[in-house]
């Protein structure tokens, strides 16, 4: 165990890691079972594995916006509990609906053009349901006026 404890100190002093990736790496490089269990025991133990607070800042240290059910697939694929991750998501701030507006705002500013449609669908796969994207589209018309253009990126098509 001891080679597999001064492994997993090396890796967790280099990143933050979630107890299923660090078992991951473990096993890749070969230590046995029993160890790296042992390890990760032993890693809870100390605290220096924690995945909720890993969930915590992985949601929060995104620099760009993305929607609850992309952040909790995320954290999911990173190995985090689905129940831990779907929590830490809803605890996030800011809120979805606000995450919408500055994804949002983010495509303006790159494409001050940009439809209703090529918006709505450029939210969609930052992961943001229908219900946020229509009322965060809805309330920035509301302030700002409609998307300009009915054509995305002057392709032809119904207006």
């Amino acid at each position: 165990m001891k080679n597999a404890w001064r492994r997993a100190l090396q890796l967790l002093a280099r990143r933050r890691m979630t107890a299923a990736r660090l078992r991951e790496r473990l096993r890749d490089e070969g230590y046995d079972h029993a160890d790296v269990e042992a390890t990760i025991e032993r890693c809870l133990q100390e605290r220096l594995l924690d995945d909720r607070l890993f969930a915590r800042f992985y949601v929060e240290s995104r620099s760009s916006p993305r929607g609850d059910a992309r952040l909790t697939a995320e954290l999911v694929q990173r190995g985090i509990d689905p129940d831990e991750a779907a929590e830490a998501v809803r605890d996030a701030t800011p809120p979805e609906e606000s995450r919408c507006a500055e994804a949002l705002a983010r495509l303006l500013r790159s494409r001050p053009r940009l439809t209703y449609p090529a918006a709505a669908r450029a939210l969609e796969r930052r992961g943001f349901p229908a219900t946020v994207i229509y009322r965060v589209l809805r309330d920035h018309a509301r302030v700002h006026g409609p998307l300009a253009g009915l054509l995305d990126d002057g392709e032809e098509g119904d207006p």
